[in-house]
């Protein structure tokens, strides 16, 4: 199966599922609009019988009566109209925003290598483009689909009933029309399809810029991003005409059979007909006004065909790339009950274990990170970890994190299996860099603890990491927002918060990334004593590039190319006179060489 024809399955299988579910919401939506345009399509037989002066009492009550049809279907349209309005917007519009909700829940129930993969600038436009076309098809079906669905018909009925020799010439134009259609709309949805992954990865750059601010000001980069930007408008600007000029050739192909073609042959035709005495003058009247009634409704056509083309086109692009061979609406309730339920709170009492542990990352599986590697972390045992750049240290703590599962060996605590899930309740984390919301603080330090969490605890845990006096002294407290990404807070000051997160989640395992190589001395001393009493009933795994971090810790672990090479106390280290004591030679004012 081609691979293209293979996602479009998977991708309008989610809308058909979703359809499906909601079926008599829908079904009751295009019921109304459906009899809307009824009402509106059945007026050019109407007002046709108005044509003809009444020539007696009886055709002035029977004219009178068209009357009064056509201000019942006036006021039934208005009716049926505004129902579907009311149905769209109070029923429909939950349920496209909850399909997005879908797309989000299902994205966090990706693995972390899927966000290491995909840009996630490019993850999240897709994830908002996939709202936004999902209700511009709905829009367009309800809206256009629907109401030509029962307009052309209708028109071919009445004129069937008045100037039926013209029924033939409509039923050969529009079978002309699909046909020609049919064969411009796949290039033209090939280039809309190129379009719309151009304009999701500009628009990431376009982000990613903006969000790297620091950066451009710290080289005062702004010609460089404007350039650069300008080089990307350019392509995406090829793209786009390209895309439009198969929309221009579809327009004038499309006018050009309406304008040229069917005007002249309808209009022609009806006056040989009428002036031949073939017709009555009536007949002439209701064929002129289906023509103008079936113009508006022709590129109502066209339009839904383009636009069909377009919404469908982007929708794919976005679908296939989030969620390639999946219905998310399908497996929705799965995925968001294991996103959303708690995993059991798992502890152990004995040992987390590497038991042979190898591991190389997927987009180069030949080149392994980590070679064979046995270590075992006993319970409230505080491990050092250290090693030059490219040994394995941040490797083998994405493991430890569940960011990853080894691709040789395991990964047991009290010598059984456990989830990633069951992992993440098992420990708290301080990255050495910390990225914050662009939210309160207090939503930053207390996001690190499931469900409700009091100011109480918030303070208590942001006071030990010595935050809490410069958080008191910012305009709003612990509402006062941090900017974007913690923007506006020094490093040490987002290092702290982390450290606070820490405190407040009091889990079984501490994994610390340099939690203080952001600090000044004064503070880290502070921090470090706060840290003795976080220790106290706690497993600590340490990555190390200073010192200070060293001093606590049981054990050491010394990483070379993947692989322990030594590990012990300090001292014995320093006596072997190996890899540890080569680093600590290196040393300078407090760091270890990297």
């Amino acid at each position: 199966m081609d691979t293209d024809v293979a996602q479009s399955d998977y991708s309008f299988a989610a809308l058909r599922t979703l359809t499906w579910q909601n079926k008599g919401l829908f079904s009751l939506c295009v019921l109304t609009r459906s009899l809307a345009q009824l009402c509106i399509a059945l007026l050019p037989y109407f007002l046709a019988k108005l044509v003809e002066e009444p020539s007696s009492a009886a055709d002035e009550e029977q004219t009178f009566a068209f009357i009064l049809l056509i201000l019942l279907c006036s006021a039934l349209f208005l009716v049926f109209w505004f129902t579907a309005d009311f149905l769209h917007g109070y029923k429909v519009i939950p349920v496209i925003n909850n399909f997005k909700q879908m797309a989000y829940t299902t994205m966090w129930g990706k693995e972390y290598e899927t966000f290491i993969q995909k840009p996630s600038s490019k993850i999240a436009s897709y994830v908002n483009q996939l709202r936004k076309r999902t209700y511009e098809l709905w829009w367009l079906f309800l809206w256009q689909i629907v109401p030509l669905a029962l307009t052309l018909p209708t028109y071919l009925i009445i004129l069937f009933t008045t100037a039926r020799h013209n029924t033939l010439l409509y039923l050969v134009f529009i079978a002309l029309t699909v046909m020609i259609s049919s064969l411009m709309v796949k290039p033209m949805a090939a280039a809309q399809r190129q379009l719309t992954d151009a304009e999701s990865s500009q628009d990431g750059k376009v982000y990613d810029s903006f969000a790297n601010f620091v950066n451009v000001f710290s080289f005062r980069a702004h010609r460089k991003e404007i350039g650069q930007h300008a080089s990307e408008i350019d392509a995406l600007t090829s793209v786009e005409v390209k895309a439009m000029r198969k929309k221009i050739n579809y327009w004038l192909v499309a006018s050009s059979l309406l304008r040229m073609g069917l005007w002249t042959i309808i209009l022609f035709y009806s006056w040989h007909l009428y002036t031949s005495n073939q017709i009555p003058f009536q007949a002439f009247v209701v064929s002129t006004t289906v023509l103008i009634g079936f113009t508006a409704q022709y590129f109502i056509l066209m339009q839904s065909v383009a636009e069909a083309n377009t919404q469908t086109s982007a929708f794919r692009e976005a679908y296939n790339y989030l969620f390639p061979g999946e219905n998310i609406v399908r497996n929705y309730n799965q995925v968001a009950k294991e996103v959303h339920q708690p995993s059991d709170s798992r502890t152990f009492s004995e040992a987390v274990t590497l038991q042979n542990v190898s591991f190389a990352y997927p987009d180069d599986r030949k080149q392994g990170v980590l070679h064979n590697l046995d270590l075992t972390i006993n319970k409230n045992e505080k491990i050092g970890i250290v090693g030059r750049s490219g040994s394995g240290k941040s490797t083998l703590i994405k493991i430890l994190l569940g960011f990853y599962e080894p691709t040789e060996g395991a990964l047991l605590v009290d010598d059984e299996a456990i989830t990633s899930e069951q992992l993440a309740r098992l420990y708290a984390y301080v990255p050495q860099d910390t990225t914050l919301f662009q939210a309160s603080f207090f939503y930053n330090i207390a996001y690190a603890q499931q469900g409700n969490v009091t100011a109480q605890q918030v303070e208590a845990a942001a006071t030990k990491a010595h935050i809490h006096d410069f958080i008191m002294s910012t305009p709003q407290g612990y509402e006062t927002a941090v900017g974007e990404r913690g923007i506006t807070l020094s490093l040490g000051q987002r290092q702290r918060i982390a450290i606070a997160r820490a405190l407040l989640r009091r889990t079984d395992l501490l994994i610390l990334d340099e939690a203080t190589s952001a600090l000044d001395s004064e503070t880290e001393r502070l921090v470090q004593a706060s840290f003795e009493d976080l220790w106290a009933n706690q497993t600590v795994v340490a990555i190390a590039h200073r010192l200070s971090t060293l001093n606590n810790v049981d054990r050491i672990i010394v990483l070379d190319n993947g692989r322990i090479v030594e590990q012990g106390t300090k001292e014995y280290l320093l006596s072997l006179n190996g890899h540890f004591a080569d680093l600590w030679n290196h040393q300078r004012e407090g760091m270890l060489a990297a």
